[in-house]
């Protein structure tokens, strides 16, 4: 039974064991070269590995055992010819130009990296090196806008505090500067000291390893021993911005560094229509192993009873007097005959049609973000169709449905609040801050404004227009912006870390001591600081979940809770402030303790974790601060009409229920007719009963509101089938004050507990990478990471996404597999039908040559152009109303895939019996008294299964193009053309060795009766359904409009 896990109370720490480098470098043969390459071929390989990738394929593997079979002269259908291998040789012919195009890209892009020019330091100073020849333990020196060539340790910038400005957006899609800060020995020792002379140094750390977010080791140089972390890493592949350089020594090279160690592939996904069709495969083929069973059974019972009388006819040895040997036989001639059973080009048709759809999705200008330049993104096209059927969304909140751009509203502090609802206007406005609130006097409470202007890890940079801060929070920016604002500016960070605070035009300087950085298991974030007087304080902010159960009892701590209460209903993030004094002497015996566990690269995050979980108690409250994050552009619009879909929306936030609640009225997540269920107790009893209490509830509109700690009691032992039950009655649910990994697992629960739904999960950051890699779909917001499927730039894209492209993806899919099978099952069954004829003797009365030319000539450009650019209506004119036929599984299902084949069952046994009673059993030619032949019969067949299969697209296509209407006229031509060149005596007519057909092209269009049949059938086959194709062809009635009356009726039956 799948429960969501407890989160660990310690952020975990993967341990990897040491390695050990020490400089200079004896023999640099134990590390790898920084030369990469992600090629999967060269000329020499080819041609073996591309041949052993493609026949992993079990399609492929089949093709060719049919090959095999064609070669054996006593069951082939082709004179002992494997002329399958001619479409299969074109299906791998596509895939191995694909893969050959493919690594031509990856080969220049290894070529361009591996020629990137870097400084690297030598006896004689800084010379330019190509990177392939960067070496561990070389030093390095990376100029602005550059990118780090391997992995590296952060030594020195040309800023004199040692601090550099890195993206990643390479690695992990964020755009957000990150800052990285060296330490001050390595500053000072390669600013001053170093000159290219051999350096003799200790580094210790891990081995390499693909977890990006994690580094620590120890570098020993001279009388230093450093803690490193991963403030000192900088990882290949991102890039210095705002830094004019920065000296780094290489740790890691090549297909050792983090970047190369995650290019792995991450597991396929699959859609759930190439599941349910890969069912129906299996289905088909054992119904193909049925019938060559029962063929090749009915022709040894006939050929026991007759053996006698046609064994010197049939020219019989002694040895096929073995009835087992003629029940061998049949059956795999039988085998070959109903090759096409399983369509040969439908993979690599699907294949080629997803990545083209894909294309149109990229360049959709209406998913297109001009204030950033973000087109939609595609990583995985595989998965075009089951945008189509979503029925959960799974959304974080804070930069997906909001702008993730904080401005500073409200404060409370000693048990009183500021900030009215009134604006900021014109010339007062001032950026990240939006407080109007004369009453509030900052000197009053200077320990207020002074906790905002030291507890943070902003960093400034120096500009044409004055000081600029950096973050890696937009609530810090805001907070920090706020302390400006009230007359205590942070200007910066001196060498010895001093925070330097400008307060009315004189500056005064905090030390900083030791920082505990936020992480989401903290959920809070420390600075130890030394004031002018000598005190030593700890600062602290947090969630308040978090820091009001580590501050002392006092007077201002209700008034405070229904400050944050308030604030938390007008849907503003909150923060909790405290701090403590703390003695000299304690400090001392902690900070010994601090450093110590800085240099155990180990256990170093557990034990800070410890040491701040220690020195963050018995706090004194100060205050807390409301911030404001505004909702993008059309959220309402967006999520009423994924409900009006009935997709269910779940919102998984961090927020504090009240603020949940109010963005999710103020997002139309909620409304006021909707019945709000509250789940928020803290004991499992509670909870329980108010999950049966909600559930016996009469009230037909729900939402449910839960949080993080009633989860995790609500997702366990026997309570997780009640939870899910409550989930269904539910439209939308509100997850509060949850985990990033908790995300992850509640999409999983879903998933697990529910297999028949799709889910789409849609988060802005790394935090949410689990949830959106959880989902059976995954969507990146603001930035496009390598862990999603698709990306959009803002939420309001996701409705078109999914009622447009998602959509018509799935539609036009869904008939693209239906009809390849329905076309082979006309291919194929007329041979069945006349085997009833010729006692299932297996006689191929078709071209051997046509006929494997049917799935890559006859019948494939036609439905590549539908599935492509074939649309029902306006795709401006689609909506949630449009929808269901995907998230009801309208268009494909058991059922529907058999009526294809019963569609195509019946039309063939139609093809077959008045082509041969047409053709064979009528009148002889008026002027010679001839009767044609079977061959004239089965040609006329073929070409009648070439006639139905392109007609069918026309009747089941919506729109007409000029190419898509010349290339079905050219398929049916096509077949006349080429069966012409193989009936005539030209050389390759010897080669194809076709003696059996000749004339029968030319006798065929000479028989009046051709005619006459090709009409009769074609009327028949699509006609004798007259209601259906004339209320779609010619009344226009589309399958949206069908489904719009019924729930008209629906409602008018209510």
């Amino acid at each position: 039974m799948k429960e969501l896990l407890m989160p660990d109370r310690k952020e975990s720490t993967i341990l990897f064991s040491e390695r050990r480098i020490n400089l200079p470098i004896q023999n640099q043969e134990l590390y790898k070269s920084n030369k990469i390459s992600t090629c999967k071929y060269n000329a020499i390989t080819f041609l073996p590995k591309n041949l052993f990738i493609q026949f992993q394929k079990l399609a492929n593997i089949y093709f060719l055992l049919v090959a095999v079979l064609q070669s054996i002269p006593q069951i082939s259908n082709s004179n002992g010819i494997p002329n399958i291998l001619l479409p299969l040789s074109l299906v791998l012919t596509v895939s191995a130009i694909r893969d050959i195009l493919e690594d031509k890209k990856r080969r220049k892009s290894d070529k361009e990296e591996n020629s990137r020019i870097c400084l690297k330091m030598t006896t004689t100073g800084w010379q330019k090196t190509l990177w392939q020849n960067i070496k561990v333990g070389d030093v390095v020196k990376i100029l602005k806008d550059e990118y780090f060539p391997a992995d590296l340790i952060f030594c020195a910038s040309s800023d004199n505090k040692g601090i550099g400005y890195i993206e990643t957006k390479n690695i992990d899609g964020e755009t957000n500067l990150k800052q990285k800060v060296a330490d001050k020995n390595t500053q000072n020792w390669f600013t001053t000291v170093y000159h290219g002379q051999t350096l003799n140094c200790d580094i210790v750390c891990e081995e390499p390893n693909p977890v990006i977010y994690q580094f620590s080791g120890l570098l020993r140089l001279e009388n230093f021993t450093i803690p490193l972390s991963l403030q000192q890493f900088l990882i290949r592949g991102s890039s210095l911005k705002n830094t004019n350089w920065v000296i780094g020594l290489t740790v890691y090279t090549g297909h050792e560094s983090k970047i190369m160690l995650n290019s792995v592939k991450t597991k396929s996904k699959f859609s759930t229509l190439e599941n349910q069709m890969n069912k129906q495969i299996v289905i088909i083929f054992l119904l193909q192993i049925s019938l060559c069973i029962f063929c090749g059974f009915f022709y040894m019972i006939w050929y026991d009873k007759n053996k006698t009388n046609t064994s010197q006819y049939l020219d019989l040895e002694s040895s096929e007097n073995n009835l087992l040997a003629q029940f061998t036989l049949s059956f795999f001639t039988w085998m070959l005959n109903f090759t096409n059973f399983v369509p040969i080009s439908l993979l690599v048709t699907l294949e080629m049609v997803k990545f083209c759809q894909g294309l149109f999705i990229t360049w959709d200008l209406q998913m297109y973000y001009a204030e950033n330049d973000t087109p939609a993104r595609v990583q995985s096209s595989s998965l075009n169709e089951e945008l189509g059927q979503i029925n959960y969304v799974f959304s974080d909140k804070t930069g997906t449905l909001t702008c993730n751009i904080m401005e500073f509203r409200k404060l409370t502090v000693e048990g009183e609040m500021f900030g009215t609802e009134n604006r900021m206007l014109g010339e007062a406005k001032i950026e990240n801050v939006d407080f109007v609130d004369s009453s509030f006097i900052p000197e009053r409470f200077s320990k207020f404004v002074m906790h905002l202007a030291c507890c943070h890890s902003i960093i400034t940079e120096n500009t044409e227009n004055g000081i600029e801060y950096r973050a890696s929070s937009p609530d810090e920016l805001a907070l920090v912006s706020a302390a400006g604002y009230f007359g205590m500016k942070f200007i910066g960070r001196d060498a010895d870390q001093n925070i330097e605070i400008d307060y009315k035009g004189k500056v005064f300087y905090v030390k900083l001591l030791n920082t505990i950085e936020f992480t989401s298991d903290r959920r809070r974030m420390t600075v130890v600081v030394r004031l002018g007087d000598g005190k030593i304080k700890v600062l602290c902010k947090g969630a308040d979940s978090v820091i009001m159960k580590r501050i002392r009892k006092c007077n201002i701590e209700h008034d405070t809770c229904q400050h944050l209460e308030i604030f938390a209903k007008e849907g503003l993030r909150t923060l909790v402030l405290a701090e403590k004094e703390v003695s000299e002497e304690y400090y001392n015996e902690w900070n010994e303790r601090f450093v110590n566990a800085m240099k155990d690269i180990h256990r170093r995050n557990e034990m800070i974790y410890d040491l701040g979980d220690e020195i963050e108690r018995d706090l004194e409250l100060i205050g807390a601060t409301a911030i404001e994050d505004k909702l993008q552009e059309k959220v309402q619009e967006t999520i009423k009409e994924l409900k009006d879909a009935e997709i269910k929306v779940w919102v998984l936030t961090g927020d504090k229920i009240e603020t949940a609640i109010n963005i999710g009225y103020s997002c139309g997540l909620l409304s006021e007719n909707m019945t709000l269920l509250e789940v928020s107790s803290i004991h499992k009893k509670d909870i329980m009963n108010e999950i049966e209490n909600a559930i016996v509830s009469k009230s037909q509109n729900k939402a449910l509101v839960i949080s993080g700690d009633s989860l995790l009691k609500a997702t366990h032992g026997e309570s997780i089938k009640k939870f899910i039950k409550l989930t269904d009655m539910c439209q939308v649910v509100l997850a509060c004050r949850v985990s990033p990994q908790q995300k992850a697992q509640l999409v999983q629960l879903i998933r697990d507990y529910k297999p028949e739904i799709r889910t789409l999960s849609i988060g802005d950051g790394a935090n949410d990478v689990n949830m959106i890699t959880a989902a059976h779909v995954g969507l990146e917001g603001q930035q496009a990471a390598r862990s999603s499927d698709y990306s959009i730039s803002q939420f309001l894209y996701l409705r078109r996404l999914l009622f447009v492209h998602g959509r018509e993806c799935y539609r036009r899919n869904s008939i693209l597999i239906c009809y390849n099978f329905y076309k082979n099952v006309l291919l194929v069954l007329p041979l069945l039908y006349y085997g009833s004829l010729a006692v299932f003797s297996g006689q191929l009365i078709f071209n051997t040559w046509n006929y494997q030319l049917f799935n890559v000539v006859y019948a494939s450009l036609p439905i590549v152009l539908y599935a492509i650019f074939d649309k029902e209506m306006d795709l401006d004119k689609l909506n949630f109303s449009h929808y269901k036929i995907g998230s009801k599984s309208m268009l494909f299902s058991t059922t529907i895939f058999w009526k294809w084949v019963l569609e195509g069952t019946l039309q063939a046994l139609l093809i077959c019996f008045i082509c041969i009673y047409g053709i064979c059993y009528t009148a002889g030619h008026k002027e010679t008294g001839r009767v044609d032949s079977l061959w004239v019969a089965s040609t006329l067949m073929y070409g009648m299964v070439v006639i139905l299969v392109n007609i069918k697209v026309v009747l089941f296509s919506y729109a007409y193009y000029w190419f898509n209407v010349t290339i079905i006229i050219a398929s049916i031509a096509f077949y006349f053309i080429i069966s012409k060149i193989i009936d005539t005596g030209l050389p390759i007519s010897e080669w194809l060795n076709n003696y059996e057909i000749r004339g029968s092209i030319d006798q065929m269009f000479e028989n009046p009766n051709t005619y006459v049949i090709i009409i009769l059938i074609t009327y028949l086959a699509f006609f004798i359904q007259p209601l259906y194709f004339t209320i779609r062809q010619l009344i226009k009635v589309r399958t949206s409009r069908i489904i719009v009356g019924y729930e008209n009726m629906q409602s008018e039956l209510k």
